[in-house]
């Protein structure tokens, strides 16, 4: 019995946690790889690759085009970037160097 209480608000907690918090299910903070980046005026868009963090490819995430930042960047770059509620807005914070 007790189970089957601990699945029912496991389900119930998934289940709100997708419907009201999806920005929680996620880091706000992350790694990402520069995959493509050209300049207009003075921005630069990319397109970005999520990584984990063990800087490999987080494949549970796809690229994310038109990110625009001021800071110079080229392709092949890691740098660390923030999600806004779960990713609506997509800011490069700087590049990551070990």
């Amino acid at each position: 019995m007790a189970d089957m209480l601990q699945a029912f608000v496991r389900q119930e907690m998934d289940k709100q946690i997708q419907g009201k918090y999806p920005h929680i299910q996620h880091p706000s903070g992350m790694y990402a790889n520069i995959t493509q980046v050209r300049k207009t005026n003075d921005k630069y868009i990319c397109t970005l690759k999520l990584l984990d963090r063990t800087m490999n490819v987080d494949n549970g995430f796809p690229e994310i085009p038109d990110v625009k930042t001021d800071l110079e960047v080229k392709q092949g770059d890691i740098v660390v970037i923030l999600l806004l509620y779960g990713g609506d807005a997509v800011f490069i914070l700087g590049r990551y160097g070990p």
